[in-house]
């Protein structure tokens, strides 16, 4: 059963497959989270960040308009404690962005084990050590940006 603290967190997920999009939402119900915020596109996701405290933002890499390392930078500037965790189904070269002070996780589709998502999940809402239980070979740190931990689960 969820405790009270994770039913009252705010997670935001933005992506615009909606396969993943549902995905997504699934487990973060899954988790305990029983009102996920979803958003197919950047744009609505910042305005609903603008009036709304967040503490989890999980966001696709590419997508129309705004990438989702634009949207995680302003959304650190709107809430600084925030947990990130980025996703991406391509090889991303990190050194092409000014990520400077966006500490985030950045996740490699596909997913090729849901235990382990789900674990990352679990850990990122209760503000818990994402690196305890993992596997050394599913994370890494990014050279050109060290506050970016990559993972690969």
């Amino acid at each position: 059963m969820a405790s009270k603290t994770q039913k009252t967190k705010t997670i935001v997920v933005v992506e615009d497959d909606a396969t993943y999009l549902h995905l997504w939402t699934k487990l973060i119900r899954e988790a305990g989270i029983s009102h996920p915020f979803p958003f197919s596109n950047a744009k609505e996701a910042l305005q609903f960040l603008k009036k709304t405290k967040a503490d989890l933002l999980i966001s696709d890499v590419l997508m129309p308009q705004t990438n989702g390392y634009e949207l995680a930078l302003s959304a650190r500037t709107l809430h600084p404690k925030l947990e990130i965790l980025l996703t991406t189904g391509y090889e991303t070269d990190l050194s092409r962005y000014d990520l400077k002070g966006l500490r985030c996780h950045l996740l490699h589709k596909p997913y090729h084990n849901l235990n382990d998502v789900c674990l990352l999940l679990k850990k990122l809402i209760l503000g818990e050590n994402v690196f305890e239980e993992m596997d050394e070979d599913s994370f890494s740190e990014n050279i050109d940006n060290p506050d970016v931990t990559e993972w690969t689960l």
